[in-house]
Parts: structure tokens; sequence; C-alpha cells
């Protein structure tokens, strides 16, 4: 909002996509992926490395309706939900989305799983940063997050 209302004081307007609670995107982070951004970008290695294996492989998912358990299936994707690492897992593994969001022009915030995008511009230019925004989000939807690794 201070952004929008900064813009506004230059005489210029602001373009938001919100991007409000896809918890579904925590179903999508792959495991191995993940470890690689990890440790490639943000230069985790060894023992805490290993630790964040441990942490993710092993995992389980099963469902129980009406006294009848599915059967088991073994995850290679997906981050546990309502946990302390799984907000910190998914923003390592999406952390591209921003420098492709930058690499548009576009003002990316991001808590959890909750995304605003933003792009201000002259009134004239309207068009082009709509554009912009509309080419960031099909570019994710189409591709999820990309690799520039």
């Amino acid at each position: 909002m201070n952004d929008a209302l900064l813009a506004a004081d230059q005489g210029v307007v602001t373009i938001v996509v919100l991007l409000i609670d896809y918890s579904a995107a925590f179903d999508t982070v792959d495991h191995a992926v993940a470890l690689d951004i990890m440790e490639k970008k943000f230069g985790i290695s060894h023992l805490c490395l290993q630790w964040f294996c441990s942490y993710l492989s092993g995992r389980t998912f099963s469902v129980i309706a009406n006294s009848q358990t599915s059967q088991t299936v073994h995850l290679h994707s997906s981050l546990p939900l309502g946990s302390t690492l799984g907000p910190f897992l998914y923003l390592t593994y999406a952390s591209e989305l921003q420098e492709v969001a930058e690499r548009h022009g576009v003002a990316f915030r991001s808590f959890a799983d909750d995304t605003q995008l933003s792009k201000s511009a002259r009134i004239d230019d309207v068009h082009i940063a709509k554009q912009a925004m509309i080419d960031w989000v099909h570019m994710i939807s189409n591709n999820g997050a990309p690799r520039t690794a």
C-alpha cells in the first residue's frame, strides 16, 4: 500500500496482482530441486544440507475417511503445511521467482505463501506495465518456479 501511495504522489498508477494463500503451491516443491537450490544458490552444505535432506526424505501421505485408510504414498515433493520450516523451505524454493519478477520490472513481495506483485507506471505507459505483469504471470503459470541454475 505504501509503494502505491508513494507512486500516486509522483503521479503514476500502480497495478497489483495478489497471489493470496496459494497453499497448494507447497505441494509442488520437488525435494531434490529444493535441496539443489539450497546448496547452489544459498551455499548450504555438508551437515546442514544432510539435515534438510533427512527432514524431507521418508515422508508419506495417506487419507482416513469413514474409518478407512487409503494406500500410503511416498512423497518426493510437498512440504508439511503448518510446520515451522514449511514457509522457509517454500520461499527458498521459490526465490528465483523474485529474480524473474525483477527482470520484468515487477516488484515482488512475499511472506510464506502470500505473494504480491506490483508495477507502477505513468498513465500513458500503463498498457506496457500491464503486459509485463501478464507476461510474468503467464511464465510462472506455464513453467512453475523457473530454474536459472
